[in-house]
């Protein structure tokens, strides 16, 4: 469970990793910026950071949400205490699932700013080295071994890990060919289910169907799927 750190009133640190010298700016893109330390940045949903200094590499991002509330409101959400935040959520499932030995991104840290009545929040992650997306994989018709994702799914089903958005952007693959999963926000875990579990792949099918169907150069068929079905059942 993360550490928590009061920085002000309204203002709290929630700590994975006690060893690292993190202070609130670690989690202002403009401050790794200011120090050259800043290293890229991705845009999907929301906008993510690449931070690389002596410290190590690390992962930024807001928290960001989703559907039609977001032309309205972006970054704000109902604060009904910090345990219940999504940065100290998110940290306690990666906590969980890195102790496991599962395939996920080191969890770091988080930060909660609150205010009249709503919150704000950040997320530091360790940054999974030589991976790409088994979107961009696709997309480049680069090979996939579709039976060892299966078996990875596999692994955090056996697990009870539900991930709310199971799709081929939050997917990696490094240069070992180890998949990894990522993005585990609005996540948790729950007794197994042949329900939730199949609710699950089906969520990752649409993704990868939505995905052939806007690009011509996505290279995904249903002997693909087969596999991936193969290594989850195998």
């Amino acid at each position: 469970m993360p550490q928590r750190q009061v920085v002000s009133k309204n203002i709290e640190l929630l700590l994975s990793e006690t060893t690292l010298p993190i202070i609130s700016d670690w989690f202002s893109a403009n401050y790794w910026q200011s120090r050259d330390e800043l290293s890229g940045i991705a845009s999907g949903r929301g906008t993510v950071w690449f931070i690389k200094n002596t410290q190590g590499e690390f992962v930024l991002k807001q928290y960001r949400r989703g559907g039609v509330i977001s032309k309205f409101i972006k970054y704000r959400f109902l604060f009904e205490g910090f345990q219940k935040s999504r940065p100290f959520q998110e940290l306690s499932l990666l906590e969980s699932m890195f102790n496991q030995g599962l395939p996920v991104p080191k969890p770091i840290a988080g930060k909660v700013i609150k205010k009249n009545g709503f919150y704000e929040a950040f997320l530091l992650t360790e940054t999974l080295s030589n991976t790409n997306e088994l979107f961009e994989l696709a997309r480049n018709a680069i090979p996939i071994n579709w039976y060892s994702v299966g078996q990875t799914i596999k692994r955090f089903h056996q697990a009870g890990v539900f991930h709310s958005d199971l799709n081929c952007h939050n997917i990696l693959i490094d240069n070992t060919k180890k998949v990894w999963l990522i993005d585990f926000d609005k996540c948790d875990q729950r007794p197994p289910s042949s329900d939730w579990q199949e609710s699950n792949l089906q969520r990752l099918l649409r993704s990868l169907n939505k995905e052939q169907q806007k690009h011509n150069d996505f290279h995904f068929s249903e002997t693909h799927w087969a596999q991936l079905l193969e290594g989850y059942h195998g």
